[in-house]
């Protein structure tokens, strides 16, 4: 090539940057602001052609809120908009709170994950092999998930313990520690065994070390007799009708699915997690660590969390879903980017998860 042709390739190059600048590792141009309006019309067209009566969300960037806001209505007979104040069962959302707690226990020495659960819950009766507190945040117990109609419970139970004998004489589905079977009465032992630790009934402690120290007013148990300020109406939908979801009381499994919030305090309650203001570097990084079966096969499920890997982006994603009944939600967040999302429904049936993928990918970019 002579003197004249590099030079001509020289200007050929510095002209192709000009006119397409974006290189692959560089910003794409798009602000902020730009991607919440995508995201806010993402969820508007969700929540309108899906008949979705009412849903809220919230994302954080950077470990800070954003932006909150509600789509369609919390309750529909007054036509009660939904917004960033609304309160939602958040279902099985509820069990990284009970892991947050055992973390807790654990840095004060009044809990070892990996001691057999009769060692603070000597009434439990044994089975083939020893349960440990690390198996039932893991869902590695081998007890069971609702059988029958068990999801339907209207029953108020008064003890942590009493909720115990739907379960605790059936045999076990496998060794503990052998396999993954999701279990929600995993997590309502895990909370008897949580507060006989602590000497302190597991909603109080609930209260007195995450929500009142942590300002997240809006998480509680959802106790039917108890005035909850902007608490959704629940709903199902059916043939594309909304009726009214039945009567339920989640008194059986407070630490499993039986909280309630808003899509906001979860993004707060995340962010705090993230920034170390909850849990010590070491405990996050435990509790965040999943689980290796005794056959050898690492799980997606951690203390409470699932830990995966984006397809698209390649980054590693924390998450947990919830269904109840007349809700549901996700709380999904890319730890090391800090970027974060939260959605919370008045029905079941919503595609959160998806959501909550298609709109986080905004904000980590390629």
């Amino acid at each position: 090539m002579n003197k004249n042709m590099k030079w001509y390739a020289i200007v050929l190059l510095l002209f192709a940057m000009v006119v397409n600048p974006v290189a692959a590792d560089e910003p794409s141009g798009i602000t902020i602001e730009e991607n919440l309006e995508k995201a806010k019309t993402i969820l508007t067209q969700y929540v309108e052609e899906n008949n979705v009566p009412g849903l809220s969300a919230a994302i954080a960037v950077d470990n800070e809120l954003l932006w909150s806001d509600g789509f369609g209505h919390a309750n529909l007979q007054h036509m009660v908009p939904a917004g960033s104040h609304t309160v939602y069962r958040i279902a099985s959302i509820s069990k990284p709170f009970a892991s947050v707690l055992a973390m807790m226990l654990v840095e004060m020495g009044a809990l070892d994950l990996d001691l057999p659960i009769q060692e603070y819950l000597p009434i439990y009766p044994g089975k083939r092999g020893a349960i440990t507190t690390r198996h039932l945040l893991t869902h590695t117990s081998g007890i069971r998930h609702y059988r029958g109609d068990e999801f339907l419970s209207n029953r108020r139970y008064r003890s942590l313990l009493t909720p115990l004998e739907s379960f605790a004489d059936d045999t076990l589905l496998f060794n503990p520690g052998e396999k993954y079977s999701y279990s929600t009465y995993g997590y309502t032992l895990a909370s008897a065994v949580i507060e006989a630790a602590a000497r302190t009934p597991f909603l109080e402690l609930l209260e007195n070390r995450i929500t009142l120290p942590h300002e997240l007013p809006s998480l509680a148990p959802e106790k039917s007799e108890m005035v909850i300020p902007h608490l959704a109406s629940f709903y199902i939908t059916r043939d594309d009708d909304t009726y009214n979801a039945p009567f339920v009381d989640n008194s059986n499994k407070w630490a499993g699915g039986g909280l309630v919030a808003t899509a906001e305090d979860l993004i707060h309650f995340a962010s705090q997690l993230l920034k170390g203001d909850i849990l010590q570097p070491a405990s996050l990084e435990e509790m965040f660590t999943p689980q290796v079966t005794t056959e050898g096969d690492t799980l997606d499920y951690a203390l409470g969390w699932r830990i995966d890997e984006d397809e698209e982006t390649g980054k590693r994603v924390i998450w947990h879903t919830g269904g109840a009944m007349g809700g549901g939600g996700v709380l999904f967040f890319y730890p090391d980017e800090g970027v974060l999302y939260a959605s919370l429904a008045n029905t079941r049936g919503v595609q959160h998860l998806e959501l909550a993928k298609e709109i986080t990918r905004l904000f980590i970019g390629e």
